[in-house]
């Protein structure tokens, strides 16, 4: 159970004080990835409100770097991918149909399973990995169901159905990696194995977990 802090503690709480604070904050990008799979997709090179994206692709600010007054300490690393986006109705994860081909499965697997990844900063790889299914989320979406078709008729039952990498996080501790204000970095997704192609388009994603320093206000 938490101690409720007394009001003679409260001053490490302030919102309101000199010098710095650190909040625990992700940098997260996603992007379109494309039915017919691509050669390399780069993050974190366009912000918020260029190119069309918003708060829910990304919430960078600047193209590639920290704005001045903030730096940002990386944990973990996670490679989201989400199959059928936008969304194709009969490919989702429930949908009517336990004959149909599970279209979500076998999309998650081929890009999970193949690629790497390359996160660079200034002009130097800290870290190369592959395949993209060393970096699970570590929160995702999960289904526990138990599906059972009575009639004849396929397209008359119902199918439950969903995918994702599992695992450990990928952390980087104890060798955590410190991006200071106005130093560029890049994450990279490469396919040298050729293009992942899907069935439907998809969205896919990297975030950067960890602790946001910036001044205090």
């Amino acid at each position: 159970m938490r101690t409720i802090p007394s009001r003679t503690n409260l001053a490490k709480y302030n919102v309101n004080r000199p010098g710095w604070e650190a909040v625990r904050q992700s940098l997260y990008d996603f992007t379109s990835y494309a039915a017919a799979g691509q050669t390399t997709l780069n993050f974190f090179a366009t912000p918020n409100g260029q190119g069309g994206k918003t708060l829910s692709d990304t919430n960078m600010t600047l193209a590639g770097q920290l704005p001045a007054a903030q730096e940002f300490l990386v944990n973990s690393i996670e490679v989201l991918f989400f199959p059928t986006v936008p969304v194709v109705a009969a490919d989702n994860p429930a949908a009517f149909g336990v004959g149909a081909i599970a279209n979500a499965v076998n999309d998650v697997y081929k890009v999970m399973r193949t690629g790497n990844l390359v996160l660079t900063i200034g002009s130097k790889p800290y870290l190369t990995e592959a395949p993209l299914g060393r970096f699970p989320a570590k929160t995702h979406f999960q289904v526990d169901a138990a599906v059972s078709q009575g009639g004849v008729v396929a397209d008359t039952a119902q199918r439950v159905v969903y995918a994702y990498a599992a695992g450990r996080p990928y952390l980087l501790s104890p060798a955590d990696l410190r991006l200071t204000s106005s130093q560029n970095f890049s994450v990279a997704l490469n396919w040298p194995e050729g293009l992942q192609t899907i069935t439907n388009p998809g969205r896919i994603g990297v975030i950067l977990d960890g602790i946001l320093y910036r001044r205090s206000q």
